[in-house]
């Protein structure tokens, strides 16, 4: 039979690359996201040399070749532009596929080859490495790791060790390199235990040089944000998240829905297939293509995805199929070996399975919100970036109209916003982005104090479940409100500073002095509290008090005037404002309608009368419905200590069941 001329490699290329960019034009469209302004901020207001030496704005792992210098290299380059970041991780992605290629070569002949490298670039937390600008780091780490093999294999150990210690750099997921190099050294190339650990020399100096120096980095660090366990059921756990991962199962209850809603992209497909050129032996002059033995492949790939696999278990309770970038490797060589002496149709085939497989991963609408090494589920997966960038442009806009030029110094206070979105950070990067302002800050509702709002302009929104919303917008006095908000929620510092903002700014006097008093003397401070009642003109008389709480007894009695009680009551406080008759009565008058000022007298007679169950009965079933779990746990907890009687209290009883069920753990997935 004739052989046609053999095909140019380049044309293959090109068609790859396009057929990979139709794939994720998506994911290199996605925005900043998440973590992402935190180290865009860290680049554009630290010195580089500065910030190597910590642990970065996260303070969980160092990283400084993909975080510190990858963001201090492109920012000022790229600026505010994430098309130009996700083009950069797009590049560092076919620079690793091409490495791949040349460690699939040694081991597999042309089919596998290329059955290998699709597979890996068509693995769903692929979409999440493209999505991510963040995670530049598992591609880089994937890629210095690539590249270390390459230098190796062909003895340049010195480079090797370096592009290693660069992959090092870039994520802890690397540091099993040497365990691979010497299974390379030991059953492919085959060489003798004492030249292979020779060779090995440098890769494992430069890995003990960097594990030492990241030690002492964390050491600087009192309390490191992440959280590691080493326990045996976590390194078993791993490896069969790592199966997951590799097998498109992040969310194993939703692939096969997700394959019935979606089929193969078809451009990717027409693009991909027609590769198939390049394995017509005819054309190629390769009639029966000549395959290394596969036996040391195999040892190979296996000892791959073991080392690349078991790095993940200090982690796994947060697991996230990306974490397994690396480990991909492994797969790519098992699916390299399996497709070894693929033909042109079943090319075409192969692609149209593994773009369908690919498109019904990602199409999966769920992600894990809880922990624990044995959950099913990714937590950080496709759709939930998807989502994040959905929400975080949606809330921006929405921002941008409620106040398009907020003054500078503003302080922005967020009471609720959707969950798992990503939109709140640190002290609010995002925002300073946003509106290009380095003064404005944001953080949640109960962080309000001193020390986040100091003199500021303070903004207060929340989501009412389709947009933002100012909250206290109309109200006369919106510092006295969040200073009532904040003693409820047990944070008796950002009230008092709530309270004196609103004196600051003319808010009521009576109010504002008298609970200013109240959250000081919580925090510790009966001196100021003292001063705060005086200056309100509040003092003991027992004469008064006996009288004016005599007048309210009768007005509720005989006249049933609610009203004229409750004024009785607050002259009666004024003249015994530490005595905790008053406040009871004045708390069960009020609570009945779900006041917030009901409440607060309640709160204020447990406290001065601890074994007032009654007044504690009350403030719990009023937390309980106010939505208020927190404190109502722990008011619930003080009154089953002081009230034995209270299982045969239909009250205690109602509220305890309700923060049951509220407590009890609730879906560990959130599902879309």
């Amino acid at each position: 039979m004739r052989t046609l001329p053999r095909l140019p490699w380049w044309p293959a290329v090109l068609l790859a690359l396009l057929g990979l960019s139709a794939v994720y034009a998506g994911a290199l469209r996605t925005g900043f996201l998440n973590d992402d302004f935190l180290f865009l901020e860290q680049a554009r207001t630290r010195p580089l040399l500065q910030s190597l030496g910590d642990l970065g704005p996260l303070a969980n792992y160092y990283r400084p070749l993909a975080r510190q210098v990858y963001f201090a290299a492109l920012t000022p380059i790229a600026g505010d532009h994430p098309l130009a970041f996700h083009l950069f991780n797009f590049a560092v992605f076919l620079a690793a596929l091409a490495l791949l290629a040349d460690l699939l070569r040694s081991l597999l002949p042309v089919p596998g080859v290329l059955a290998g490298l699709l597979f890996f670039a068509l693995l769903p937390f692929q979409e999440v490495n493209l999505t991510w600008v963040s995670c530049s780091q598992d591609l880089l780490a994937l890629a210095c790791a690539l590249g270390a093999v390459a230098l190796h294999r062909r003895g340049r150990t010195g480079w090797a060790a370096a592009a290693y210690l660069a992959a090092a750099a870039s994520k802890e997921t690397a540091l099993p390199l040497p365990a691979v190099l010497l299974a390379w050294e030991l059953w492919v190339a085959r060489r003798p235990t004492g030249e292979a650990l020779r060779r090995l020399l440098p890769a494992a100096a430069a890995g003990v040089a960097w594990v030492a120096l990241a030690l002492i980095v964390r050491a600087r660090h009192a309390a490191p944000a992440a959280f590691l366990t080493f326990a045996p059921g976590a390194f078993a756990a791993t490896l069969v998240h790592e199966i997951q991962s590799l097998l498109g199962l992040g969310s194993p209850g939703g692939l096969f829905a997700g394959l019935a809603r979606e089929g193969p992209a078809l451009l990717p497909w027409v693009l991909l297939g027609a590769l198939a050129l390049w394995l017509d032996p005819a054309r190629s002059g390769e009639r029966t293509p000549t395959a290394p033995p596969a036996r040391p492949a195999l040892r190979f790939a296996v000892a791959w995805l073991v080392a690349f696999g078991l790095v993940v278990g200090p982690v796994v309770r947060t697991w996230s199929a990306y974490y397994y970038t690396l480990a991909g490797v492994g797969g790519a060589i098992l699916v390299g070996l399996a497709a070894r002496r693929v033909d042109r149709w079943a090319w075409i085939a192969l692609c149209g399975a593994l773009l369908w497989w690919h498109a019904g991963s990602t199409a999966t609408r769920a992600f894990a919100i809880a922990d624990g090494a044995w959950g099913w589920t990714s937590h950080l997966t496709s759709f939930y970036f998807r989502r994040a960038a959905a929400l975080t442009d949606t809330l921006s806009h929405q921002m941008l109209r409620l106040e398009p030029s907020p003054p500078r110094g503003t302080r922005y206070f967020f009471a609720l916003l959707p969950p798992w979105a990503g939109f709140q950070m640190g002290n609010g990067p995002l925002l300073r982005a946003l509106y290009r302002d380095p003064t404005i800050e944001s953080y949640f509702y109960s962080q309000f104090s001193e020390s986040t709002a100091a003199g500021h302009p303070c903004r207060f929104l929340y989501w009412d479940g389709a947009d933002l919303r100012p909250l206290y917008s109309n109200a006369g006095d919106p510092f006295f409100l969040v200073g009532c908000d904040l003693l409820l929620l047990d944070r008796p510092a950002g009230a008092s500073y709530a309270f004196q903002r609103a004196l600051e700014e003319g808010g009521e006097r009576m109010d504002n002095l008298y609970w200013l008093g109240w959250a000081e003397l919580w925090r510790g401070r009966r001196d100021r509290a003292e001063a705060a009642w005086k200056a309100l003109g509040a003092r003991d008389d027992s004469l008064r008090w006996s009288a004016h709480m005599r007048a309210a007894r009768n007005a509720l009695r005989d006249d049933r005037d609610t009203l004229e009680t409750r004024r009785h009551l607050i002259t009666a406080i004024q003249y015994g404002i530490g005595r905790p008759e008053g406040h009871a009565v004045l708390g069960q008058l009020m609570a009945r309608g779900g006041s917030r000022y009901g409440l607060l007298e309640l709160k204020v007679a447990s406290r001065l009368n601890p074994r007032d169950w009654l007044a504690r009965r009350d403030l719990t079933a009023g937390l309980v419905d106010a939505h208020l779990d927190g404190p109502a746990a722990r008011e619930l907890e003080a009154l089953e200590r002081i009230y034995p009687e209270w299982p045969a209290d239909s009250v205690v009883t109602r509220a305890a069941r309700t923060l049951r069920r509220r407590e009890a753990p609730g879906e560990s997935v959130a599902r879309f």
